[in-house]
């Protein structure tokens, strides 16, 4: 029954908060139009507060990191009416990366499945960097992912053998 009332706890403390910062900044989240996104959030908090209160299974980090990491997302694109979309799209995979790690951090450690997280997690940072930094800076380009991707294996070959 605790965990329960933990549950509502924190279920009332979000919505008290979303009211607070209407309020406070008039963001209008009861519109629609802002309110969509925390049907996608809450979902992925909740998966993500049942593994840690309830002691679920792992694999639902998955989902929960990759759909917590979505809603966040549509907050920050709905409030900015959309306006950084097309530099923003490589989130979607880190949502993703970020519950493929959870899922390794709390059940079998499976080292392919760390290898094939980093590799989308650094996809990921890269392809931000450069939707964000590729206008200023005109060298970074995604020709550059292969000879860093050799690196960052290159780096793991070497760590791997020196700490084993």
């Amino acid at each position: 029954m605790k965990k329960r009332n933990s549950l509502f706890g924190i279920f009332l403390i979000f919505i008290g908060s979303v009211l607070l910062a209407d309020q406070i900044y008039n963001i209008n989240f009861l519109s629609f139009s802002n309110f969509w996104p925390l049907f996608i959030l809450v979902p992925g908090i909740l998966l993500e507060v049942s593994f840690f209160i309830l002691k679920k299974e792992p694999s639902i980090l998955v989902l929960g990191g990759l759909l917590t990491t979505t809603g966040l997302l549509f907050i920050f694109e709905t409030s900015t009416n959309w306006q950084y979309s097309t530099e923003t799209w490589p989130i979607y995979t880190f949502g993703l990366a970020i519950g493929l790690f959870q899922y390794y951090l709390f059940s079998k450690k499976n080292k392919t499945l760390l290898l094939f997280t980093f590799l989308l997690a650094f996809t990921s940072i890269f392809s931000f960097a450069v939707n964000f930094l590729g206008n200023t800076y005109t060298w970074l380009t995604y020709g550059l992912i292969l000879p860093c991707l050799i690196i960052v294996i290159g780096f793991y070959v070497f760590l791997k053998n020196i700490f084993t």
